[in-house]
Order: structure tokens, then sequence, then C-alpha cells
């Protein structure tokens, strides 16, 4: 396992090259000097010789895929571009030019074997040659986020693309196209150059040009996940794979919930880029011009291995580069187990993804394991000991339900025998999951062990390491200290509350934490900490709002998340949040049907509304080509990019900075409930996944009072100590590394 800052100096000169090669083609133009002076052999140039310069435009050299990369040259005054001749490894390449602008010239290099190759690019006039160093990987990975995942089932009969190629689950790329009509329907174009559908709609894209409403869809498999890139495209003016109607920036979705799936996952033509209600982004952002891209593998329910949504998401982007163009930029879209993509690949990966639009938001997958686990255990005591509603959100923290809820999501995937799919680990053949008696050398269906690369395995059981703890925690703290509880009621619960087993089980002692688990998950980046790329991305949350429902999507982890950024970075002046109030919730405030397709309505203006201030934002920051630093994302940042909440009857728009608690006309409206470890004592950043232990000191609990009995209870249920939330948690190192390889 290696890693490094991309900033810093590589070994290797293909490695230095790395960093130059994720800034927008602007920036590679303007900075190609240095780019190429990072990635060029030393050469005896003659007196006044100017040498070639050259540079991979497409990805990173050291992470080329697909046997093809494209390389960007700029030559010197007085060398023709036809002169130009390709070698890799001293033999002529396979180059085709696809584009020429003065002296830059864009070439597609193809036929690459898998391993490390030597690109040359030469010219006439003796000016010296560029020396490139370029390691090529499958198409089907993997490149840097571990073994492949074992066993995996394929899924390209069931999302429509025929029966898979090989063992890598491989499928024929294939191009679709559909139309929009005039009163918005989505329908097929099956011929795509005959006769234009007399219902076809018009659309004006984001540079202004009003062209049919006619999308292509390409679909294929990239490491082993099923792709589909949307595009306007009029096929009458122009051969693949050439979009006419592409405005160079590209909209990458990502989709939600949490799963552990052993297999490539399904997305079908018919259900993807859809006029429905959660899709009116998607036609939005076709409309404008955006490639809007989605893959099975950018799907947290089929894939939570974020640094294998990273790797997919790498790849795409450099597959986009080949085929399409050097995107000016990527951004991301989606919500919930979407938003961890997301956030955690422009955490630990940075230049992937330009900017962020993480809706509903969790940070990490790990910390949100911990609350809904945490829920979990609390729901099984309060199920076993009814009490009031009052009683339960003093030790819950959340509205009535959201317990509920979170036992029917995340808590299921710590489960080794489940993974909170069905079947169990998304296998048809059931033979193959573990069980502790009748199978135990199956594979195991928790978060935990489809992250083994990162986390590594106990040696004495051959498990994935599992960073889970309850040790110490003293559930209703806070609660009891409010007076809201009994001290009867605290201990009661904390002598019962247990924790799970190795298998995911719940148990009645309480959870211990792997060590090495945990000091990996933090110095790694598989835990949310604000700093790496998020200091330098923009962050656009949009969270609507339905706490009072039961919904697991609690307010408190954008706060939580600004809090890290403050923490990692000593500002968050590139995050964003903006709060709507859910259709959903309009029964609860007691509105009726007109007001409620109202609150949808403004729900989707607001969609568009964010879509266009992300775009300002990012064509700004790309506009000139430098680097993204956090000065110049908060200087290039749209002025109306700010924090805000609508109210749910009139739908007027508050501007005010987001808080967890306190005055506002926002938190009055949207109040925001607290996880059951910040209830325990935990920090806004909710961040410590096991804490450092103290010794008991009952002045903690005043004004509760404890009696000598009660106290003797107390020392048996916690006798190594509870909580310390002052020190950091236990292997809570910080996160050196971006790029990590495992």
């Amino acid at each position: 396992m290696e890693g490094s800052d991309v900033t810093r100096s590589r070994r290797s000169a293909s490695a230095l090259a790395a960093s130059c090669s994720w800034i927008s083609l602007a920036a590679v133009l303007l900075l190609s000097f240095v780019c190429s002076s990072a990635v060029a052999a030393p050469v005896q140039q003659q007196p006044g010789a100017v040498a070639i310069e050259a540079a991979v435009l497409s990805g990173r050299p050291d992470m080329v895929s697909g046997g093809s990369t494209l390389v960007g040259v700029t030559l010197p005054f007085g060398v023709p571009a036809e002169s130009l001749r390709f070698t890799v490894d001293g033999k002529p390449a396979n180059a085709r030019v696809v584009q020429r602008m003065g002296r830059r010239v864009q070439a597609l290099i193809s036929g690459l074997s898998v391993g490390e190759h030597h690109l040359q690019v030469a010219g006439s006039n003796a000016s010296p040659a560029a020396q490139l160093a370029i390691r090529n990987h499958p198409r089907s990975g993997p490149i840097f986020s571990g073994p492949h995942l074992s066993p995996f089932e394929c899924r390209t009969e069931e999302s429509g693309l025929g029966p898979p190629l090989d063992r890598h689950c491989s499928a024929q790329t294939r191009y679709d196209w559909f139309y929009f009509t005039r009163s918005g329907e989505r329908r097929s174009l099956p011929d795509p150059t005959g006769p234009r559908p007399a219902d076809l709609a018009h659309t004006t894209t984001l540079d202004g040009r009003t062209v049919p409403f006619i999308v292509r869809v390409e679909s294929g498999t990239i490491n082993r996940s099923i792709y589909r890139i949307g595009v306007l495209d009029d096929p009458a003016q122009q051969a693949l794979p050439s979009a006419t109607g592409w405005n160079q920036r590209v909209v990458l979705r990502f989709y939600p919930s949490a799963g552990v799936q052993y297999n490539q996952g399904i997305n079908r033509l018919d259900q993807v880029f859809r006029t429905s209600e959660e899709e009116t982004q998607s036609v939005t952002a076709l409309g404008r011009g955006f490639a809007y891209v989605l893959s099975t593998l950018n799907i947290n329910k089929v894939n939570v291995n974020d640094p294998l949504a990273a790797e997919t998401a790498m790849m795409l982007r450099e597959h986009i580069a080949k085929s399409y163009g050097v995107p000016r930029w990527m951004v991301g879209m989606g919500s919930s187990g979407a938003a961890i993509q997301q956030l955690l690949i422009a955490q630990n990966y940075p230049g992937i993804l330009d900017g962020v639009m993480p809706d509903l938001s969790y940070p990490d997958v790990f910390s949100t394991a911990m609350a809904a686990t945490d829920c979990r255990l609390l729901l099984r005591y309060f199920t076993a000991h009814p009490a009031t509603d009052a009683t339960r959100r003093a030790f819950e923290g959340h509205f009535k339900g959201t317990c509920e809820e979170w036992s029917d999501h995340l808590a299921g995937a710590i489960d080794a025998t489940d993974g909170g799919v069905d079947p169990p680990c998304g296998l048809t053949d059931r033979r193959q999951v573990y069980h502790p008696v009748t199978n135990p050398q199956g594979v195991r269906c928790s978060i935990y062990d489809v992250n083994a690369a990162s986390l590594g395995r106990d040696p004495d059981t051959g498990f994935a390491r599992r960073a889970l703890d309850n040790l110490g925690v003293q559930y209703g703290l806070a609660g009891l200290r409010a007076g809201d509880l009994t001290v009867e009621q605290f201990l009661d619960l904390n002598e019962k509350i247990g924790g799970f087993d190795q298998d995911g089980r719940p148990a009645p002692g309480r959870t211990v934490a792997d060590s090495a688990a945990l000091t990996r998950s933090y110095a790694l980046g598989r835990v949310g900490t604000g700093s790496g790329g998020l200091a330098t991305t923009p962050i656009f949350h949009l969270r609507p709002y339905a706490e009072p429902l039961g919904d697991i999507h609690s307010g408190y982890n954008d706060i939580k998340l600004r809090q890290q950024l403050l923490r990692a970075n000593r500002r968050f002046d590139n995050q964003v949040i903006w709060v709507v109030p859910d259709p959903d919730l309009a029964p609860w405030l007691g509105l009726h049907p007109a007001e409620q397709q109202a609150l949808a309505r403004l729900s989707r203006e607001v969609v568009t509304m964010r879509l266009d201030l992300m775009t300002a934002w990012l064509d700004a920051l790309t506009r000139d080509g430098t680097p993204a630093t956090a000065d110049k994302v908060a200087r290039v940042k749209p002025g109306d990019a700010l924090d805000s909440c609508w109210s749910p009857v009139d739908r007027v728009r508050h501007r005010e900075p987001a808080t967890l608690f306190g005055p506002g006309v926002c938190n009055q409206l949207y109040p925001k409930t607290p996880s059951p470890r910040m209830v325990a004592g935990g920090p806004v950043t909710d961040d410590i996944l096991k804490c450092q232990l103290k010794p008991i000191d009952f002045a903690d609990y005043a004004p509760a009072v404890f009696t000598p009995a009660q106290r003797d209870r107390l020392a048996v249920v916690f006798p190594e100590g509870v909580c310390d939330y002052s020190r950091p948690g236990v292997g809570q190192v910080e996160r050196t590394r971006t790029w990590v390889r495992y």
C-alpha cells in the first residue's frame, strides 16, 4: 500500500506529471512548460533548439487504462504538425491526431499493452523530442483500489447489454438515441438518421445554441461497472463518437443507499434519464448540453467501497476525454450514500471531481455506520423495554421513528451474513455466502469485509478488521444532565444496551474495535476529515428536510462536515448549505394538496438554481487554467451561493449562515437532531469511532445524584472507564496522504 499528496515530489517523473494531468485543458496548455519538464527525459539540446513539449491530457500518466491515452503536444515555432512522429518503446505508435489549435496538437495513442511504456514525441528541424513514461492498465481494472472483489456476478443481461463477454463482466459498447417531445415526454428514436419526429422538442444549451432535443446514450463497461453516458447529439450532423451538443462539462450522477453486493449492479436504459420527479435534474442537465454520466459501481447500495468508486469515476473521466474531448470540468451529483462517494472521492482523490453537489449528505460510511448501529442497539432495547417518546429521544437524539428507519438501512450492512440487501451479499448463489456454522468459509457481507483492502484482515480469523466500537459510551448522558432522564433510566439502558458480535449480530457485551482498523480508517481517509481535496473543492449541499417524519437524513451531517472543514483548514467558505421543505412534509405541516405541489415545484426550481450557480462557480474556477486553491475557490464563488433555507408555506428564501442549533429563521423552521453518540457527549464532528477512556467522575453528571448502590452499578457497567471526548479518538491520526494505492 502506498500513497502521497499529488503536490509532493515523487520518485518517478511519470508520477510528478500526474499532478499536472488533472488540470483543465486550458491549464495544461498554459502550464505546458511545467508539465512537460516534469516528464521529459534529459536530452542534449543543440544551441538555440526548443524542445517539443508533451503531457497526458486524459488522466494521470501512471494510471492510463484501456490501451489508449490522449496526449497534448506543444510545438516549437517552425516545427510543422505534419512532421510529428510518435513512438512507443522505440517502435512507431498507433497515433491519430484528433485536434489542432495552432501549435497545440492532441493525439490519441492506442494499441498499448498492459504495463510500462516509453512514449517519445519527435518532429522535424532537430527539435529535442519529448519523453513520457506511461503505465497502462486493463479497461476492466483495477488500477489503485486493490484486488477485485470475488466472487463477482455479472449483470449485463439484466441491464439489457447481452451476455457478458468475459469473466470481467465486459459488454459490447452500444449507442441508443431518444428524444423529448414538446410536451416533455421521453421517446425512443430507433432510426436516428431517419426523418425527424413531428413532436420533437428543441432545447437551448449553456452556450446559447438551440438544437434538437435528441440524446445519445453510450452504454458499456469500464472497471467491471456498467456505465451510461447521455449527451445531446444530432446524428444527422456528425459521426460517432463526437457529440454535437456537448458543452464540455460533465455531471457524474452518483446513486444512494448503502449495501454490500458481490455483483456488477443493474442499470437499465429505460430506467435512467427519465422525466420522473426525481430525475428532473438529468433532463435539465442534458437540455443544457452537459454530459450526464452514471455507472453501477457509483451506486452506494451496490458498491460501498469508496476507493473503487473513485477509481471508476477516474476511468470514466479518462474515457470521456479520449472519446469526446477533454472535459472543462466534472461535477458530482447525488444524495445520501451518493453524497458519501462524492465527498470521499473529493477528499482522497482530488482532481477527479472538480466540484460536488451532495444532497442529504453523510461525510463517510464508517462514522455513519456508528450512528446507525447505535440506533439499532437502542431500538432493540426499547422494543424490550417500552418507553415514552420523550425518554427515547433523550437517548436517541432523533425525532420519533428515525431509529426504526436506521434499523432497516445501513445498520444491516454490518451483518456478515446479510449486508443489508436481498439476496444476501447480492449473490444469487446463496451457497457462497458466509454462515458461522454451515459455511464458515463463505464470503462475508459486511461493509468492513468488502473494504478489507484498506482495513486489512485479522490474522486469527481471516475476517476484515472492523472499526466499530461502543466501549465507554454513556448513552443518554446529555439527557441525564438536562434532567430528561432519571439515574435509574440511564443506568438500566447502559447496563443492557450491549453491542455486536464478530458477525454483526446483537450481543450482550459492548463492541470493541480492531485497533489497526481504526488507525487505517483515519490515516487512509476512509473517515471524513475535511482535509485533502475537500479544502479546495466547491461543496454545494441541498437538503430536502423531512426529519420530523423519521427521515434518517439528519441535517446535523452538513454541520458535521463544516466542523471538519474548519478543524482541518480553519475555514469552510467552499461549502454552501441549502435547505428546502421535502414535499412529503406537507401533510405534517397541514398543507393541502395544491401547496404540496407548490413545494415540489420549489424543489425543482432550487435544483436548477443550484446547478446554475455551481456551473458559474466551476467556470470561474477553471477559466484561467491555474490550479484551485482555497483562496481562489472562495474568491470566484458566486455572490448568491450563500447558506439559505426556504420556508414551507410562502416559499420565501432566507439567507443566513447554517448552524447546528441556536437562533435564526432556518433553525426554527428546520430543527436539526443530534446523533445518539452526540447525545452521549460526542463532538459535533461525530467522527470518534472509539473514544479514549477516563475514570468515572460523578461531578460530570451534575445535577444528577447517584446513590452508593447506583455508583457501584455504574462502575460495573464501565469497569475500564467512560468516554473522554476532550481528546482525539483511539487511532485518530491525521489523514496525510491522497491518491493511496491498495
